[in-house]
């Protein structure tokens, strides 16, 4: 279940799908993409819950969403640089972002349907009813983050950014709005979902993610450290790439393992875990904070800068803002696998509440970070012809 709002990673990102479509052998996955995703909105609004259908229909729909993930984690697989953006896909990339708002309406609509029906239903389905909705909840969260993520490799892999670059920025502001409507949506969803549960407590994972958003703060103040110039400015952005990167793998295998524990076992969430959680959001706004000051630094050097330095920086740039995304997600997915798998929301939902609406502020000033460093880096791009 998705605790937390899923952030605009880089809404850049969304448009460069396009780009990657344009190649010969992908050209046409993303029209069936979009296809799939009308195919999907159709099905949720379809639903009509019942007692009797809640398990049926919600399994049912998650099964759609899990296959559109793994279409769309096939294209993301398949990317290769060089990739060339076409401006003709970027309506149907539009599309998809309009699909994105569509579909989380539905399931908006959904959770207060479950919630009118709870007053009659036997609790017994109510509980199937919540575990299905709360599993597709998620499952439509990584539907997005899948395709902004997918994106942000595009961005990283792109020849001409520079010749794109109005169209893009276009683009990403249209994206932007979309994004902020699905995470109204997905809010919805979530909260109407915790009104309806309430067990007991205890503890899990609190060390892992304590030392990560040490890890993570300690990461920030290096990278707040350093002061670029024309000399220095290619090895220390390819320095800071490097630590983001790694500091990122660690995130995603504290993830993987909360994964492996989820499959045959339920948690039990804690108020430190939960603190934990809100603190990295925390550390990864400051992380954020400090590549954007990095874009300040290297428009302004730009014109002293040789054009081999300036474009590797540019590129590190780039990098260090597609693994800070990434991290939002992995941060995002542990969140939404500890609660889904708890057996004691009712319990903490006042702290979850809390949480969320901590991690939800700073994963917004992280994501505004990375569209600043990214708006920066391409319109260098365009300027320096890199």
């Amino acid at each position: 279940m998705k605790i937390i709002l899923r952030k605009p990673l880089s809404v850049i990102a969304a448009l460069f799908l396009a780009g990657f479509l344009a190649k010969p052998v992908l050209a046409a996955d993303l029209l069936p993409l979009v296809t799939e995703g009308n195919a999907f909105k159709t099905q949720l609004s379809g639903i009509v819950l019942t007692r009797d259908n809640l398990c049926a229909q919600m399994i049912s729909a998650d099964r759609t969403a899990k296959s559109y993930i793994n279409n769309i984690t096939v294209i993301s697989n398949a990317l290769a640089a060089p990739l060339h953006l076409d401006a003709n896909l970027l309506g149907s990339l539009d599309q998809l972002g309009y699909l994105n708002v569509d579909i989380t309406a539905q399931l908006a609509r959904l959770s207060r349907d479950l919630g009118v029906l709870s007053v009659t239903a036997p609790m017994c389905n109510i509980s199937d009813g919540l575990t299905g909705m709360l599993q597709l909840s998620d499952d439509i969260g990584s539907m997005a983050d899948r395709i902004l993520e997918m994106a942000d490799k595009i961005l990283a892999m792109a020849d001409n950014i520079g010749v794109m670059a109005d169209r893009i920025i276009v683009t990403q502001q249209l994206q932007n709005q979309n994004i902020a409507l699905t995470q109204a949506s997905i809010l919805t969803t979530q909260k109407n979902m915790l009104s309806l549960v309430n067990v007991t407590d205890t503890a899990t994972y609190n060390v892992n993610l304590q030392t990560l958003v040490n890890d993570g703060n300690a990461l920030a103040v290096r990278l707040a450290a350093v002061v670029l110039n024309p000399l220095n400015v290619s090895t220390e952005m390819q320095r800071a790439a490097t630590d983001v990167a790694a500091y990122a793998a660690r995130v995603q295998l504290l993830n993987s393992a909360i994964n492996t524990s989820s499959a045959g076992s339920t948690f039990y969430i804690s108020q430190d875990s939960l603190l934990a959680l809100g603190n990295m959001s925390v550390a990864l706004s400051s992380i954020g904070t400090a590549v954007r000051a990095y874009s300040v630094a290297i428009n302004g050097i730009a014109p002293l800068t040789s054009k081999t330095s300036l474009r590797d920086a540019t590129r590190s740039m780039l990098s260090l803002s597609a693994d800070i995304g990434t991290m939002s997600n992995r941060i995002l997915e542990m969140s939404d696998l500890i609660l889904a798998m708890a057996d004691n929301i009712g319990l903490q939902a006042d702290q979850i509440l809390v949480t969320q609406q901590l991690q939800n502020t700073n994963i917004a000033a992280t994501q505004a970070s990375i569209l600043a460093a990214q708006t920066v880096a391409i319109g260098l791009f365009a300027t320096f012809r890199l």
